[in-house]
């Protein structure tokens, strides 16, 4: 009888057991979605704030809106070449044009002056929650918060 005793309550902690780890799986689970909730407010607050004060921003934000319009800039330039090059696909010379000899592409002259930088790298870049104004913190310890395209590591997603 000591054994079917010794059984039935290694059963129940067990059962116990399985229980706590299905209860700790939803609530990393929702944190996990309130934390994805909280980026997308995040992201719709920064997307926002450019449209509105984008031109003139804050000194606090100039940088990165000078970051987000280059980026901008580097995506319209990126997207005239594909129209470009989706252009000369369909549309094949005709054959009553003459061939177009292929030659070697002369070498590109040297520049003696550096170009100027009239566009602000983008650096992948972890921001501190604690560099968040005071009415914006919602912690009191330091975190980062993830950029836009930024994966999690699976251990922060626990």
């Amino acid at each position: 009888m000591a054994l079917l005793d010794k059984l039935d309550d290694l059963r129940g902690k067990a059962t116990e057991m399985m229980q706590s780890g299905v209860a700790i799986a939803k609530l990393k689970t929702d944190n996990m979605a309130e934390e994805d909730a909280m980026r997308r407010a995040y992201l719709a607050i920064g997307k926002m704030y450019f449209e509105l004060y984008g031109d003139a921003p804050d000194a606090a934000f100039s940088v990165d809106c000078d970051r987000i319009r280059a980026c901008q800039l580097r995506i319209a330039e990126n997207n005239l070449r594909l129209a470009q090059i989706k252009d000369d696909i369909t549309d094949p010379p005709a054959a009553s044009d003459p061939p177009v000899e292929k030659t070697a592409p002369e070498p590109a002259p040297e520049q003696t002056t550096p170009p100027e930088p009239d566009v602000v790298p983008f650096e992948k870049e972890e921001v501190p929650i604690s560099d968040v104004p005071k009415h914006a913190e919602t912690s009191s310890h330091s975190e980062t918060v993830p950029k836009e395209n930024e994966e999690l590591p699976i251990e922060e997603r626990k």
